[in-house]
């Protein structure tokens, strides 16, 4: 009973998240209009009055870039989606509201730390001893693209959702352990919350080292 509920809150979350996103996109969609009035403004406005007009104008525009950042960031569910916001939100706060070189510098070193994480430490993905730990709403355009392998958008949008389409076309239950065979990787499940694939574990070295042993 508990596990059930458990499911139905976390499916109900990921609902009210859906409508938040789709607010969002309505927000920055009128949010377009107040660009093109700005446009007239800056055109009516004199030539050495136009700056804090113009410096807005940026603003504004950073803005509904960060919105639809937020939107995707709620679709896809991944760290680097956070770490995209996070550049952008940095990026508006340097262009529009610095005031001294120690803002800029700071702005500068932000970006640098966010892009030494995405680097360094692959957001989304853990490694670890053999394979890597994706979440389960890692979009299979980034698997494709780690593995090598196109994977069909028929079998679902999601790595989650491909495992899960896979097992149902097994005639399986998805559960912890289970290994299924993707083109040169093999993708196990790693762990779940009730019925829901939470994290897998994708390895394309053992699968290779079977290709090489025949």
């Amino acid at each position: 009973m508990k596990k059930k509920g458990g499911k139905y809150i976390i499916k109900g979350v990921i609902v009210l998240e859906v409508l938040l996103a789709a607010f969002i996109v309505v927000g920055v969609l009128i949010g377009l209009v107040d660009l093109f009035r700005y446009f007239r403004l800056i055109y009516t406005t004199p030539p050495l009055e136009t700056f804090s007009l113009f410096r807005a104008f940026l603003g504004h525009a950073l803005l509904l870039v960060i919105g639809l950042e937020l939107v995707v960031m709620l679709v896809k569910h991944t760290p680097a989606s956070v770490i995209e916001v996070l550049l952008f939100a940095t990026a508006r706060k340097m262009i529009v509201e610095s005031n001294s070189m120690v803002d800029i510098l700071l702005g500068i070193i932000s970006i640098g730390a966010l892009f030494a994480v995405n680097k360094f430490f692959s957001p989304g993905e853990s490694l670890v001893k053999k394979g890597t730990i994706v979440s389960s709403a890692t979009p299979t355009e980034e698997i494709s693209k780690m593995i090598g392998v196109k994977i069909p958008e028929n079998l679902g949008h999601t790595i989650g959702g491909v495992i899960s389409h896979l097992a149902q076309e097994k005639g399986e239950k998805p559960a912890v352990g289970q290994v299924y065979k993707i083109g040169d990787a093999e993708v196990s499940i790693y762990s779940m919350e009730g019925d829901l694939i939470k994290k897998l574990l994708i390895n394309t070295d053992s699968a290779k080292d079977e290709d090489d042993g025949k």
